[in-house]
């Protein structure tokens, strides 16, 4: 059975979307007289477009890659991965807390407080911004996303005297009131999200699917399963979990840091000594970094435990990724075995190998420079053991 997206008697899916964004003011009205269900709001309708945009993100930042001067450049894999399950989680929070934010001022601006309403005002409101990630595929569109976000604004307008009963005299006051906590929110929270992106380890390119994801549960419930291209699914009960977890204000990390550094050892086979360590924590994810050296050669590994948003970095192993690439310079694999994207990357020109992981809500990474070799690269992470730590730290 389809989801809906919210309560009984509402529209499928993309039936919603195409209504909201062609015919704001009756859809509006519509969109009044349903039953608010908080829940079935999120996972069947926004958590479906978010994980569609996060998707067409991972895509087009890594396979297609941004071209500047003639130079294209591809984001690395495992990174970009661990960075577009935090995504999804993000816009899930921010969106709720936003709505969460408007409910409470509306007494302030003549409005009527209803939780219900001002979910549906939001997280509706917000679909052509949502839809609008869908351009990420092709990174040069992306600068479309900022129209997206206007039209956005717009639905916002539209529906605001529609759902929290506002008075004409008070709606520029609310209105604005609104787009500010959005835009500060969303600031602050991808912030965030930028500084993980730049602590989580990474490799480069991958191939999905081309089927396009569906949404299945039974009614009036929030179980059942997101199907993904390349066949797999994700949970939407551990999905619930992962908000409820974020909007209890379980934003830290689900495991102390200074476990998965402990984890780490203090050599590696090859004579590779501990030269340096790291770990850092930060919305629901942890990570550890060591760096070893043996003469000239020098590997970094990196473990990562996504806490509660591992249900989101299933993903990957959904996505079934395979590809291969050969050339005068190297090659380049990618893989997914028992759900675990594997990949494996040799480098002549740089000098460089790397080999990753993605399990169960952990990942490892290894690379490889000044002579290592892709052996030594891949009995690094090889030695940490992934199916023990998903046991420990993993979904």
């Amino acid at each position: 059975m389809t989801m809906t997206p919210s309560g009984a008697g509402a529209p499928n899916l993309i039936e919603r979307v195409q209504n909201i964004l062609l015919k704001p003011q009756s859809e509006w009205e519509r969109i009044d007289g349903e039953e608010a269900n908080v829940s079935n709001l999120y996972m069947g309708y926004v958590l479906p477009l978010a994980v569609a945009a996060a998707i067409a993100g991972f895509i087009g930042t890594t396979l297609i890659g941004n071209s500047v001067f003639g130079v294209t450049y591809r984001a690395p894999m495992v990174s970009t991965l661990v960075y577009s399950a935090l995504q999804v989680a993000i816009t899930l929070a921010m969106l709720f807390a936003v709505a969460m934010v408007t409910n409470a001022l509306a007494p302030n601006f003549g409005s009527t407080q209803n939780q219900g309403q001002a979910h549906k005002l939001i997280a509706y409101g917000t679909t052509a911004t949502l839809v609008g990630g869908l351009v990420a595929i092709f990174p040069p569109l992306t600068p479309l996303v900022w129209l997206a976000l206007i039209y956005s604004m717009v639905l916002v307008w539209i529906g605001l005297p529609r759902l929290m009963k506002t008075p004409e005299d008070k709606r520029v006051g609310y209105f604005a009131t609104i787009v500010v906590v959005w835009i500060v929110l969303g600031l602050v929270m991808f912030a965030v999200l930028g500084s993980l992106a730049l602590t989580t380890g990474g490799l480069n390119s991958l191939r999905v699917g081309q089927s396009t994801p569906t949404i299945t549960a039974p009614s009036g419930s929030v179980e059942g399963s997101v199907t993904l291209p390349g066949g797999g699914t994700l949970d939407l009960s551990q999905i619930e979990q992962m908000g409820q977890a974020m909007s209890e204000g379980g934003a830290g990390a689900a495991t102390d840091p200074t476990q998965l550094a402990a984890r780490l050892p203090q050599a590696l086979p090859g004579g590779f000594a501990l030269v340096s360590s790291s770990s850092g924590a930060a919305m629901g994810a942890a990570n550890a970094e060591a760096v070893y050296q043996s003469g000239n050669a020098r590997l970094t590994v990196t473990v990562t435990d996504l806490g509660a948003m591992g249900a989101v970095a299933a993903m990957a192993g959904a996505a079934n990724v395979q590809q291969n690439r050969q050339d005068a310079d190297g090659y380049e694999r990618v893989q997914t075995v028992n759900g675990r994207m594997i990949t494996e990357e040799v480098s002549a020109a740089s000098g460089r190998a790397s080999y990753g992981i993605v399990g169960r809500g952990v990942a490892i990474t290894a690379e490889g420079s000044g002579g290592a070799s892709i052996e030594q690269v891949r009995s690094a992470v090889e030695q940490l053991n992934i199916e023990q730590l998903e046991r420990d730290f993993g979904a």
